[in-house]
């Protein structure tokens, strides 16, 4: 009878992790999709105009191509531009290049809107999130230098 209850205690805590093993993936999932929402969000222009698609593309591919080098230099540079990444989207997005008088209001507006200390919070906690569900950073920090250059490398890297 007590074989029977440990083999069941033992069953109850085999279940009970590969619960908990489900709810991490979908946890991971939930903050990789929060994180796909809030980058799209974020590209959509405050004023309801139309960007684009060429120079914000262009725009993320130099950002791209600079972060990939410079991150070969200083790993550290990929944490800070998970960062950037959602501020230069935003920017990209919400600041007009029409005249010279429209980039100077509309980049003074975004940072009025984008760049105060309770603006910056939610992006810097996004990019950590991002950063800890992107790698094995909470494990195993070592492998952090490696995990960010490989990061730079892989095509279609963010």
């Amino acid at each position: 009878m007590l074989q029977k209850g440990a083999e069941y205690i033992r069953q109850l805590r085999n279940e009970r992790n590969q619960l908990k093993e489900e709810m991490d993936n979908l946890r991971g999932q939930v903050e990789s999709l929060n994180s796909a929402i809030s980058s799209s969000q974020s590209m959509l222009p405050a004023s309801g105009a139309p960007v684009s698609r060429h120079r914000a593309s262009k725009m993320k591919e130099m950002f791209d191509e600079y972060v990939r080098i410079r991150t070969q230099e200083n790993w550290k540079f990929w944490i800070l531009s998970l960062v950037c990444e959602p501020l230069l989207l935003s920017f990209n997005a919400q600041v007009s290049t029409q005249s010279l008088d429209e980039l100077y209001r509309t980049t003074l507006q975004w940072v009025d809107q984008h760049c105060s200390l309770l603006d910056l919070r939610p992006v810097v906690l996004n990019a950590l999130r991002n950063l800890c569900a992107s790698t094995d950073f909470l494990s195993d920090p070592s492998r952090l230098p490696a995990e960010a250059r490989a990061a730079v490398n892989k095509p279609n890297n963010s």
